[in-house]
């Protein structure tokens, strides 16, 4: 009888944990949210190596809402940039292009943006981050690419991972990237509690020259 009991209450136990599983843990908010994990097809397979990290895509989505252009690392963030061409809107995705020689040296996640300046011509540009922050720019849609090129005495993480058009005038943008002291300058000055802080950045050439980068706010 005893063992009977001592079963029963296993199963007991086992069968309230099962359902204590199945509750939805709270999420703290209210806002309606919607999980795409599970939903395959809006999935695309971009690329695929044996053996290597690939991640950190960022795309620009060219005039005719068909062309898209998207760059990524080998590796967590450093690593050499691949390069790849979309003619459905990012539906199916062409082999690797060929990219400039420099862009293997590639230290943080490759960042691409169109930009156009206050004559009209429009250019795309690719940031390449940590210390010193550099970029390549092509003046015919992505057909043909620059060497990545060091735009100041500066760095961060994911430089321009942001960069909008501003009311101020034609061709003016500003771009924002943050940093926690390891790569702003060519010293690292890590510290114990380091503060991750936020700079922006303005442009009035479309994007070329920025002006020098602006604290906006730091948070631990």
């Amino acid at each position: 009888m005893k063992k009977q009991l001592a079963q029963g209450a296993a199963v007991s136990l086992l069968l309230q944990v099962c359902l204590a599983a199945e509750e939805p843990m709270s999420k703290g908010y209210t806002i309606p949210t919607i999980d795409l994990a599970k939903q395959t097809h809006r999935q695309v397979i971009v690329d695929r190596e044996k053996g290597q990290y690939l991640g950190h895509p960022t795309t620009v989505l060219l005039e005719d809402n068909k062309t898209m252009l998207i760059v990524y690392p080998k590796g967590h963030g450093r690593g050499g940039i691949v390069y790849k061409r979309s003619t459905d809107g990012g539906r199916t995705w062409g082999e690797r292009l060929p990219t400039p020689k420099s862009w293997k040296t590639s230290k943080e996640v490759p960042t691409i943006h169109r930009v156009i300046d206050a004559k009209g011509k429009k250019r795309l540009i690719m940031w390449s981050g940590l210390y010193p922050a550099r970029l390549a720019f092509s003046e015919n849609d992505g057909d043909d690419w620059s060497e990545l090129k060091q735009v100041g005495d500066w760095g961060g993480i994911v430089v321009m991972g942001c960069l909008e058009k501003v009311k101020t005038g034609k061709g003016h943008y500003m771009a924002m990237f943050h940093d926690d002291g390891r790569f702003f300058k060519d010293v690292d000055t890590r510290i114990k509690n380091p503060v991750f802080t936020l700079y922006k950045t303005f442009s009035k050439d479309g994007g070329f020259d920025v002006d020098a980068s602006r604290s906006n706010f730091g948070t631990q």
